[in-house]
């Protein structure tokens, strides 16, 4: 055997090792995203499982309840309007509808920033989204009046994504937006 065939075997199983090793190292990338992607919806699933936890909190209950069937004839008081002003520094024994509000301000920024999935989210409870948007828009005009005009921010993009996700399955909603939310869009 030449100098010249040994070279060219040499190459030639050189070639083919490479060869060999990329399609190893592809299908170990391939699994590697597959493992990404299951632990990604764990993930996804574990926050849904404490939102869904969170949002069923006695608590947050007994605030839905009183934003549904109490905070209406509430507002039409001079000073629990006033105790809406101060938002923080008010007491939440009174001021119930305070939790749910909280709340969905963290589920808007968890959802903003892609810590939860917005779309799993909507899918299980947008009506209770939208609802209480609506219902708390004038505690959020007052608190935007008396303290900052982007309080709530997080909350109202939670529910202008909700009805993003809602118009693109035929399904409608109405709900007050503020002079900021209509720029972004």
């Amino acid at each position: 055997m030449t100098w010249e065939a040994i070279t060219a075997l040499a190459t030639a199983l050189s070639a083919l090792v490479i060869a060999i090793t990329v399609i190893l190292g592809a299908r170990q990338v391939r699994i590697t995203g597959q493992q990404l992607e299951h632990l990604r919806q764990a993930t996804q699933l574990e926050g849904v499982m404490k939102i869904f936890e969170e949002i069923d909190t006695p608590t947050n209950r007994a605030s839905q309840q009183f934003i549904a069937q109490d905070l209406a004839a509430c507002l039409r008081d001079e000073e629990f309007r006033h105790g809406v002003a101060l938002s923080g520094r008010a007491d939440l024994t009174v001021h119930k509808e305070m939790h749910l509000m909280r709340f969905f301000e963290t589920v808007g920024a968890y959802v903003k920033y892609g810590l939860l999935d917005g779309e799993i989210i909507y899918d299980l409870i947008l009506p209770r989204i939208v609802g209480v948007w609506n219902a708390v828009s004038e505690v959020v005009a007052i608190q935007r009046k008396a303290l900052a005009p982007e309080m709530w921010d997080n909350f109202e993009w939670l529910v202008q994504q909700a009805k993003r996700w809602a118009a693109k399955r035929g399904q409608t909603s109405d709900f007050p937006r503020s002079p900021k939310a209509r720029e972004r869009d």
